[in-house]
């Protein structure tokens, strides 16, 4: 696949959002969070993508209105969508191109897309990749030094921190065979979890002590001990 404008392809897709009526503020932040991933892997013609990050980059919460958004888009024509039934293996999306049509190029006759807009849209973009990578660092800690500040914020024990982080650690931070999106929220539930168990726990009567003193039995006391 040929290099992609990364500039005229999304003033492009902006254009066409522009135009299309079936177009709204969610279908615009799903497209957004495919095509940094896009970016970021230099424009595949087919792309891996990992549900649980796209949803968390476009701040979709639900995964029933990421699906919906979804279907929307490649009913609209914006891309094609190719969903896995293994959950080891991600569903695959094909971004199509808005650089390479020469009805989508500026002209004078657009003001909302003028010069101006382009040099404005940069710093835009730049952010966009910025919050993209800084939602990357949070899929797991630097090192245990920070899982042990995170718990004691929380006033937990430091032996709860080693475990949650010696356990997430073993299996390469992953939840059900996916990277975790965040390990604050994972370590909060982790803390939820251990106080369920704990309150759920039966509580057990302690034994009671024989009382030895007071006994029939006859003891020998003239052998040593």
């Amino acid at each position: 696949m040929s290099t992609v404008n990364y500039i005229t392809h999304l003033n492009g897709v902006m254009r066409k959002f522009h135009k299309d009526p079936g177009i709204g503020p969610g279908h615009r932040n799903l497209y957004l969070a495919f095509f940094q991933l896009w970016n970021k892997k230099h424009f595949p013609q087919k792309l891996m993508i990992n549900s649980q990050l796209i949803m968390s980059i476009a701040k979709i919460r639900s995964r029933t209105t990421y699906l919906k958004l979804l279907q929307e888009l490649k009913k609209l024509g914006y891309l094609q969508y190719y969903p896995s039934s293994n959950p080891q293996i991600g569903s695959i999306i094909e971004l199509f191109r808005y650089d390479t049509d020469p009805d989508q190029k500026m002209n004078n006759s657009c003001s909302i897309f003028d010069a101006t807009s382009v040099q404005n849209m940069v710093p835009f973009n730049k952010q966009k990749i910025k919050t993209f990578k800084n939602s990357l660092k949070q899929t797991r800690p630097e090192n245990e030094h920070i899982v042990l500040d995170f718990f004691k914020k929380e006033k937990r024990s430091s032996l709860e921190a080693q475990m949650f982080y010696n356990f997430y650690e073993a299996i390469g931070w992953k939840l059900n065979g996916n990277p975790i999106v965040n390990w604050h929220a994972c370590a909060k539930k982790w803390i939820l979890k251990a106080d369920e168990i704990k309150k759920n726990q039966p509580f057990k009567i302690p034994p009671r002590h024989r009382d030895y003193l007071h006994t029939s039995k006859i003891k020998d006391y003239s052998d040593p001990l």
